[in-house]
């Protein structure tokens, strides 16, 4: 008697222990791909954020580039004008047709007859859409101004300055227009 009853309760643990049911186990997978979307999502982020970081560090570079060119060759001529004063009257742009289909070339075969020349198509190569990712031509745009400060005679003058000095404005706008990367530098 004592044995049928340790059997009765025996079976009726196991009835209880059977495992879990089909309802269970659906929610379960559920929650787990909630998870794994969630995980995709934080991926898919990092990957955009990393790659606008990198194209605002190749900015950074190229702007600086530009800023160096313009220092090592300021005093050179085109057409029997200085190169830094050629560039107050002509800044220099990336046009917005560019953006879209400009085609890198290696800085070793640039030939034009004077550095002047051969350091704008340079920057325009550089600042192509090769280099530089870029989303909508009709809102990005890579320009160069050249400023001449001085005492009397210029476009911009300043009562307190005795010699000429030339300050260079580098403005990249990326990502569609809605970053701006600037570097002001001063050429003497």
């Amino acid at each position: 008697m004592i044995g049928e009853v340790d059997k009765k309760i025996n079976k009726i643990k196991r009835a209880a222990e059977k495992g879990i049911t089909l309802l269970e186990a659906l929610i379960s997978t559920a929650i787990i791909g909630i998870g794994f979307v969630a995980v995709f999502q934080m991926v898919q982020y990092s990957v955009r954020s990393i790659d606008v970081s990198g194209e605002r560090t190749k900015a950074t570079y190229l702007a600086g580039m530009v800023a160096e060119d313009l220092f090592s060759d300021k005093n050179a001529e085109r057409s029997a004008v200085k190169f830094i004063d050629y560039l107050i009257t002509n800044p220099w742009e990336l046009k917005n047709t560019q953006c879209g289909t400009s085609t890198p070339t290696n800085v070793t075969t640039f030939s034009k007859g004077n550095a002047v020349e051969n350091k704008t198509d340079k920057w325009t190569s550089r600042m192509s859409k090769d280099f530089l990712k870029c989303k909508d031509s009709t809102t990005e745009s890579k320009t160069l101004d050249m400023y001449k400060i001085c005492h009397s005679g210029c476009p911009v003058t300043k009562t307190q300055t005795h010699d000429a000095v030339y300050v260079g404005k580098m403005e990249l706008k990326l990502e569609g227009g809605s970053k701006t990367k600037k570097l002001y530098f001063q050429v003497n």
